[in-house]
């Protein structure tokens, strides 16, 4: 179906102009009824009281015969736009499709608040998606068209109307089946992967640091880093005097990466049952993870500081930071984890403390 994108996309413009007027007031309507529901979802909070009888996997599925029941009417009324246009089939589309997303919009409003804050935004967004592409693809048809809040568009101008919306059509059978799974792929992307990353380049700026100390190179070379204007005078290496604090710094970011890992894998991905409580407090290590991962790249930041005294100052900073925002998720992550796993974390607290209290660069 997929492959048919470029072709219709290429006859959108012709097709504007072989659509009648009469039938593209039809289809300016049919937009307007979408626009509505855009506003709608993008506003929609939650159902108050329990999330007990909600299912997440009942509501998927459903979302999934939605999404594949729209994608067929979908693509018959591109196959109806095509010149020569047939407006008789046009009109009789319209009001399905329009159906087809209202009663999207009615299944999705049954999501309750506490299912989870990370799940429903990421239902949200899924039904947001599809319903601001479905406008697009109408305007494509249509010589008056359509507005939709600029705000709403900014991460959908990359690509065709009719090609964004199959992509994000697919996204709706791919809504995760609850806020554990929300949590989980929202931890992976936005928290655990990066401080990894971070540790990794880490790491390997401080092993060429020692490198280069070990040759008795005073790294002005640079490789041509500091004659390059484009680089603002930027050194990007660790200086040779820094390796011993960086590699404090290093204990801190490791002892970060693998509190993370030990969240994802024993709060996040072993969390069960899936009551209220414990689904709010998915949504709250998420909220505390962030930061986290935030600080841990701002404490890294401070080993390429060019003053020696204002290195030393700001690296008192970002650890004393650091420490107290892990050690807050560390105190979040334990409400509910399992009692074999408390004596690891109350390890992660004391290294904490310790860090806190005598690491050199902190005092």
């Amino acid at each position: 179906m997929s492959s048919s994108s470029a072709s219709t996309q290429a006859s959108a413009a012709a097709a504007t102009n072989d659509v009648k007027q009469e039938t593209q007031k039809i289809l300016r309507a049919a937009a307007l009824n979408i626009v509505v529901l855009v506003d709608h979802v993008n506003k929609f909070e939650g159902v108050d009281g329990t999330a007990v009888g909600f299912s997440g996997p009942d509501f998927k599925k459903s979302i999934d015969d939605l999404a594949s029941a729209i994608d067929k009417e979908v693509t018959r009324f591109l196959i109806a736009c095509k010149p020569p246009a047939l407006d008789v089939e046009i009109k009789a589309l319209c009001p399905k499709i329009n159906a087809g997303f209202f009663q999207l919009v009615q299944t999705f409003d049954h999501i309750p608040k506490l299912a989870g804050k990370t799940y429903l935004d990421a239902v949200r967004k899924a039904v947001s998606r599809s319903l601001v592409t479905a406008v697009m693809l109408f305007n494509s048809f249509i010589e008056d068209k359509v507005e939709v809040d600029k705000s709403v568009l900014a991460d959908l101008a990359y690509t065709a109307s009719s090609g964004i919306f199959w992509e994000h059509c697919k996204a709706l059978s791919q809504i995760p089946a609850d806020n554990k799974a929300a949590v989980s792929s929202a931890w992976v992307s936005s928290v655990s992967s990066l401080i990894k990353d971070a540790a990794e380049e880490l790491s390997d700026s401080l092993e060429e640091a020692e490198s280069k100390d070990d040759d008795g190179e005073d790294g002005s070379d640079n490789d041509g880093y500091s004659d390059d204007d484009s680089m603002n005078g930027f050194d990007p290496d660790i200086p040779a005097d820094r390796v011993a604090d960086g590699k404090k710094i290093q204990k801190m970011v490791m002892l970060t990466k693998h509190t993370c890992d030990k969240i994802g894998l024993r709060c996040i991905r072993d969390c069960s049952p899936l009551d209220d409580e414990r689904t709010i407090w998915l949504d709250r290590l998420v909220d505390l993870g962030r930061p986290v991962q935030n600080a841990v790249d701002d404490l890294i930041a401070t080993l390429f500081v060019d003053d020696d005294a204002e290195w030393k100052k700001q690296s008192a900073v970002e650890t004393e930071r650091l420490v107290n925002l892990l050690g807050e998720l560390v105190t979040l992550a334990i409400t509910f984890v399992d009692d074999s796993h408390l004596s690891w974390f109350e390890l992660c607290r004391k290294q904490l403390d310790a860090t806190k209290h005598s690491s050199n660069i902190a005092r």
